[in-house]
């Protein structure tokens, strides 16, 4: 998906990740990593940085954060919480030009939410990053 699109894929996961045990449900997991992969290269189309960062990293208080990553415009403060909302599309020139119905960012909230993860997004500088925190298995 990722090639297809001309994108370049960058996966960063530290060592201690792979002894890391949680508890996923694994399609589910594999959506909701496909929808912010297809997330982001959609929003980061005009990107002069086209590249897709897939990462894993062991938390301190234990758990597991995965991170998917786009370098295209980041999202303004005030649409980080609603974009998670159903239906929800910003109203900015890049979603008036982007095909969606904004129910895909809804539906990886739930998804994580049944597997007692979190996920949210921050900016960087350049793009975004959607976050998906999911506590260690004990």
């Amino acid at each position: 998906q990722i090639e297809q699109a001309g994108f370049k894929l960058q996966l960063i996961c530290d060592e201690p990740s792979r002894a890391t045990v949680i508890a996923v449900d694994a399609d589910s997991f594999t959506q909701i990593i496909i929808n912010l992969v297809d997330n982001a290269i959609k929003f980061s189309a005009k990107a002069k940085q086209k590249q897709i960062d897939i990462g894993c990293q062991v938390q301190s208080k234990g758990g597991i954060l995965f991170t998917v990553r786009n370098y295209g415009r980041g999202v303004a403060h005030e649409q980080m919480k609603k974009i998670f909302k159903l239906f929800y599309r910003s109203e900015n020139e890049l979603t008036r030009e982007t095909v969606g119905t904004g129910i895909v960012l809804a539906l990886v909230q739930q998804m994580a939410t049944a597997m007692h993860a979190e996920v949210d997004i921050i900016n960087r500088e350049p793009g975004a990053e959607f976050r998906l925190l999911f506590p260690q298995s004990e």
